[in-house]
């Protein structure tokens, strides 16, 4: 008994010992998670800027990339990054999307420390769902700031310029709602001035300030300025007038378009896709040096009427034709276009004889070929209405790749015109068409021999015969026949345009004044 009462007091103690150990395990596994808990709330308490530091864009640097010039067009951009991925891809996928010939072009940038020509090696001979890749290596962009004619510099180009970024801006910004409203306030005006701040009192500069007043003065004491300097040279044209206010105010503009909007302004064109190219931004147009001699008015007003046609496609807000247009340039109506696909696969062979040529199988009558092809052909049907709904989004797609316009022949300038009576590509009248001609030039008739009747086959426009040489055409040296010639015989009765020579042949006991070919 004493035996197992010893037992049994160890046994208490025991479990003492062991509840306090466990209560002394749950404080320090309570003091843990409160220190864990610690760091997070000083996370939560660190001001945002420090978040913002993390996740600070990677400064200006280089990378060099593959570019991949055919893509099939089922495969993903996941494939080729698993693919690079397995070389050691350290960069991004672009896979152009709009192509006009369904030729989808690719560029896979790597960070600049690799060694890309063997990375190219390596992806030689990948083939992704039966299509080779073919990679090569793109290189660096050789002139990435180009420059345009230096008239631009001139103020009054300069503010126009301004008026039409700002235009440029102000679509744009709408097209992508950048700057829009929330969604729960009602919508903007367009006569209200654009949120953007860039845009903010930008017609102080578009208004030009004149002194109206002091030139109706001056103007009626009939007298110019005083300090007016007199003009030299022709008072048609100006000097480059040159404002940095103005500029300043304008670069501003431009490089948001540049930046923002993926346009370049001064190429009047913008670059689609170019956050997946290699160079995120690759090209820019600039102004180049001002111009050493005067310019006229003409010149800034057809700059600017020339400028703003360009400019009018990127201007345009419409993405797509309307129903009424769309009508006029041949939109196809589906219910019609598988009316007349039934019709052309329904052929008589004869009475109560009908075939399908879709199956070859004949029927007795054409509601029965009907029946059985939108029955047995329905996938047929789909594809003619896929074909007729893809027509008519091309046909009502405002930006549709079409043919550029064939501008009209300019009307002959001031130097083209001859004096009155005279042809062009002819002789002056005083002139004699027996001096030295160009090589395969035609012989006019000489003599007086189809005078009238048969003209030099000379282009229109060209240049006239040369002053003939002394003595030319009077029996001495002739330029191609050589010495003299054959007495009372007119050459070349007839005008040829071939350079080839004729080839004469003569009887010398035939009389003189018979031709033989």
């Amino acid at each position: 008994g004493d035996d197992s009462f010893d037992e049994g007091s160890v046994s208490e103690s025991e479990s003492e010992s062991e509840g306090g150990q466990a209560e002394e395990e749950k404080e320090e596994a309570e003091e843990a998670l409160k220190e864990k808990e610690k760091p997070k709330e000083e996370e939560k308490e660190k001001p945002k800027d420090a978040a913002g530091l993390e996740c600070k864009p990677r400064p200006l640097h280089k990378t060099c990339s593959l570019f991949m010039r055919n893509i099939a067009p089922n495969i993903s951009r996941a494939e080729i990054i698993s693919v690079s991925g397995d070389i050691g891809l350290r960069g991004r996928v672009g896979v152009n999307p709009r192509s006009f010939r369904f030729f989808r072009r690719g560029w896979v940038t790597f960070d600049r420390s690799v060694n890309i020509k063997e990375i190219c090696w390596n992806l030689q001979n990948i083939r992704l769902r039966e299509c080779e890749l073919s990679p090569g290596v793109n290189r660096d962009l050789t002139r990435r700031v180009r420059n345009i004619n230096g008239i631009t510099q001139h103020k009054q180009i300069v503010r126009n310029d301004i008026k039409l970024a700002a235009k440029l801006i102000h679509t744009l910004d709408d097209r992508t709602q950048l700057w829009a409203s929330e969604p729960g306030t009602p919508p903007v005006p367009t006569s209200l001035p654009s949120q953007n701040p860039i845009l903010k009192n930008i017609t102080d500069y578009l208004i030009e300030e004149v002194s109206a007043e002091e030139e109706e003065l001056l103007g009626s004491s009939g007298g110019p300025p005083p300090e007016e300097p007199p003009k030299e040279g022709n008072p048609a044209e100006i000097n480059v007038e040159r404002d940095e206010k103005l500029i300043k105010v304008l670069d501003k503009l431009l490089l948001y378009l540049r930046i923002v909007h993926s346009l370049d302004y001064y190429n009047t064109c913008e670059y689609p896709n170019e956050d997946e190219m290699p160079n995120r931004c690759g090209i820019i147009h600039v102004r180049g040096p001002m111009p050493p001699n005067r310019i006229s008015h003409g010149e800034v007003l057809e700059w600017q009427k020339t400028f703003e046609e360009k400019l009018t496609p990127l201007l345009s807000v419409r993405e797509s034709l309307s129903e009424e247009e769309a009508q006029k340039m041949g939109r196809k109506d589906p219910e019609q276009e598988v009316e007349k696909f039934v019709t052309s696969n329904t052929q008589e062979l004869g009475k109560d004889k009908w075939l399908c040529p879709l199956s070859g199988k004949k029927f007795k009558g054409p509601e029965f070929v009907r029946k059985h092809i939108f029955n047995k052909h329905a996938e047929k049907i789909e594809e003619v209405k896929k074909e007729v709904a893809f027509f008519n989004n091309f046909l009502t797609d405002a930006k549709r790749p079409a043919l550029p316009e064939i501008k009209p022949a300019q009307p002959p300038g001031p130097a083209q015109i001859l004096p009155p009576g005279l042809t062009p590509g002819l002789p002056y009248p005083h002139q004699t068409p027996q001096g030295l001609m160009p090589y395969g030039q035609p012989r006019p008739p000489i003599l007086g021999y189809g005078a009238g009747a048969v003209r030099p086959a000379v282009p229109t426009g060209g240049p006239p015969y040369p002053h003939a040489p002394y003595g030319a055409g009077r029996g001495n040296y002739d330029a191609f026949r050589g010495q003299g010639g054959y007495p009372g015989k007119p050459r070349n009765r007839m005008v040829r345009g071939d350079p080839r020579a004729i080839v004469e042949y003569r009887d010398l006991d035939a009389p003189d004044d018979v031709d033989f070919f």
